[in-house]
């Protein structure tokens, strides 16, 4: 007979306290599939069972209770089968005698027999220090700051213990879990929870007349924090891993231990840190899922971009670590409900998206033209829920409007807020007020694409990531637009698109889309379409159309067409044959610098790439020449980034500088006031 070790009496809890883990419809079915688990194999560190459903599954239960429970099955979170696992626990063992509920106040000791609540009398042996060292900074700030000792409700029951205040969630603190082990109700974000956590630790010592011991410093902000430091070098250790066994080897312990880092930079009170860690992480997961448009280039300058945000702050740390880090290093406190500063919004796209999971929903970018930047919005909906969101032009979709509403002219946003990683909120407090609307008022769309080219070169040259990577181009009069291809390997439209500079760019669509409806309407009834905007994909995300001399902007994705185009790309009939201007594809030329900079990207991504620590004999001739070029043109930081790459064997370190300085100077170098 198998024997199981203690530790699994974390696991027994009662199904009041798996409504807190889960909620009450997963209680019920894991009371239904408990009998369908068995022992595969049982020690003091795992018990591993097998659930014999459709589909199977193996679970690992680990010391620390059900937080630290991990399934095979794709659900994210909490799943039957954990719930399962804890009912079957139960069966294990004897239940212990329920105890009654206790209401404390802060001020008198509560007295509670320990001996009937082993969770209680964990929570009172904790070490203040590494609670909150494993709380993080963020959690110590709000819990410290905020806290108010109001009346606590503690709950000891099957050696658990509830702890409940006015206006939180239940907290529960099962035996054996410690401070990682507590469950919360409710889905607080990760911060949050933490927060919750700390809180209810706090409460349960001041109900036992102890004062619990915060970290020195806790109230300056901006002051550095043993764990941030930590977060820094954890961030600069998961991104040089990676360069060292080669971004085009990139695993998926890779990606997650790029997470991992962005999870601790958010605790540690570093947002901004946290979503370009989040943001790199992502593009590191399309390369290793071998996605067609993820590239080696785009994963090592969202890397360069996270590495040399935590050096800087790193550096910022060691100079002088009594004094307040620099605002535009961690990031502002941008948390949820803080007003937006804003002006004029002129809307650009307006495009609506459905995930391989089912979820839908809508992005909106637009140009703020009193403050010179892209702002951008996202409001969505799990599959199967909210029916009431749909695919439509005129339905509210976003701050009670509707995506014609938004597309129809500039407009400014009262009581608008942002999100952590900089983006608006979609919060249905902000209301939308319409201005003059595209067609009363003219749009020059020279200059508003000059201004995106302005506002997209200060945005990639600075730490904070893009709010969006759009272009306007500026169509040509005459046989701007031309017929969309098919595109068979990739199932895509390919529409060609002619600027005003007689440079060819090449659209592409979903071939089944809705956006192939619209701009075969267009086509077909020869609208004058004056700009599309595109972006990093060459995705037309809206068109800026010509109606009777006034101007008028529709999005693909979502504006129906005006006639139906009976006859698909497909199957469309020969038509008789227009007379064709003749169209040079003109390349323009390229700068001295840009191809200094593109040489040195080049040899970057290839070490980067392969995760060799060696130049090729070709590499090393290149890099010295492209080094002695740019100390002869006045470029000492790109000569000083190039020359640790010449040494053997070459550190992460250095390849990462040296793609972020040349990066950085490449698009100083594209920029229109070059």
């Amino acid at each position: 007979m198998t024997t199981l070790p203690d530790w699994l009496g974390a696991y027994a809890l009662d199904d009041d306290t798996l409504a807190v883990l889960a909620n009450r419809g997963l209680v019920r079915r894991g009371n239904k599939e408990a009998d369908r688990l068995a022992v595969l194999a049982a020690s003091d560190a795992e018990v591993e069972l097998s659930y014999q459903g459709t589909p199977p599954a193996t679970l690992r239960l680990l010391p620390g209770g059900p937080t630290a429970a991990r399934c095979g099955c794709p659900v994210a979170g909490v799943c039957v089968h954990v719930v399962a696992a804890c009912v079957w626990a139960r069966t294990q063992r004897a239940d212990g005698p329920p105890v009654e509920t206790v209401e404390t106040s802060a001020t008198p000791p509560v007295e509670v027999d320990e001996t009937t609540s082993p969770a209680l009398t964990e929570l009172l042996a904790l070490d203040p220090a590494r609670v909150n060292r494993a709380a993080g900074v963020a959690a110590v700030r709000r819990v410290a700051a905020g806290i108010e000792l109001t009346p606590t409700t503690i709950t000891p029951g099957q050696g658990s213990v509830r702890v409940s205040w006015p206006g939180s969630p239940e907290v529960v603190a099962v035996p054996g879990g410690g401070f990682a082990g507590m469950l919360v109700g409710g889905r607080p974000t990760d911060v949050e929870h933490r927060a919750l956590r700390l809180e209810a630790v706090v409460r349960v010592w001041a109900a036992e007349g102890r004062s619990w011991v915060w970290p020195e410093a806790r109230g300056a902000e901006d002051a550095v924090q043993p764990g941030q430091l930590e977060a820094l070098d954890a961030a600069a250790a998961a991104v040089e891993t990676l360069l060292v066994s080669g971004l085009s080897r990139v695993s998926d312990d890779g990606v997650a231990r790029l997470r991992a880092a962005a999870q601790r930079a958010r605790l540690e009170a570093l947002p901004l840190l946290g979503v370009l860690l989040t943001g790199a992480a992502g593009r590191a997961a399309a390369v290793a899922a071998r996605e067609d448009d993820a590239t080696e280039r785009d994963l090592l300058e969202a890397l360069g971009r996270a590495w040399s945000l935590a050096s800087a702050v790193r550096a910022a740390a060691t100079r002088d670590a009594r004094a307040a880090l620099p605002a535009e290093l961690v990031g502002g406190r941008r948390g949820q409900g803080e007003t937006a500063q804003l002006g004029q919004l002129v809307p650009l796209a307006a495009r609506w998206w459905l995930a391989p999971s089912g979820a839908r929903g809508v992005t909106v970018t637009m140009w703020d033209a009193t403050h010179q930047r892209l702002e951008t919005v996202s409001t969505g909906r799990a599959a199967g829920q909210d029916p009431t969101f749909q695919h439509s032009w005129t339905m509210p979709l976003l701050w009670g409007a509707s995506a014609q509403t938004i597309c129809a002219g500039p407009f400014t946003l009262i009581g608008a807020e942002r999100r952590d990683d900089g983006t608006m909120s979609p919060t249905a407090r902000t209301r939308l007020v319409p201005g003059v609307p595209f067609r009363d008022a003219g749009l020059d769309l020279d200059e508003l694409a000059q201004q995106l080219r302005d506002g997209g070169t200060a945005a990639r040259i600075g730490f904070r990531p893009p709010a969006a990577d759009v272009r306007l181009v500026r169509l040509r009069r005459m046989f701007g637009a031309g017929q969309p291809e098919l595109d068979e390997v990739n199932q895509q439209l390919v529409w060609p698109l002619v600027d005003r500079a007689g440079v060819r760019h090449l659209a592409r669509m979903d071939a089944s889309g809705p956006e192939q409806s619209l701009v075969g309407w267009l086509i077909e009834d020869d609208k004058q379409i004056a700009a599309v905007v595109l972006d990093r994909r060459l995705r037309p995300l809206s068109l800026f159309v010509v109606e009777q001399g006034r101007v008028r902007l529709i999005s693909p994705s979502l504006t129906p067409p005006q006639r139906v185009v009976r006859h698909g790309w497909f199957t469309r009939r020969a038509q008789p044959q227009r007379p064709r201007a003749f169209v040079a594809s003109v390349q323009p030329a390229v700068p001295p610098l840009a191809e200094l900079c593109e040489a040195v990207l080049d040899v970057c991504e290839a070490l980067a790439s392969t995760g060799r620590p060696a130049l090729s004999a070709r590499q090393r001739d290149t890099l010295t020449r492209r080094a002695q070029q740019a100390s002869e043109v006045g470029l000492s930081s790109l000569a000083a980034a190039v020359q640790p790459l010449l040494d053997q064997p070459v550190a992460p370190a250095a390849v990462l500088t040296a793609s972020v300085v040349a990066g950085r100077t490449l698009v100083l170098a594209e920029s229109p006031s070059a």
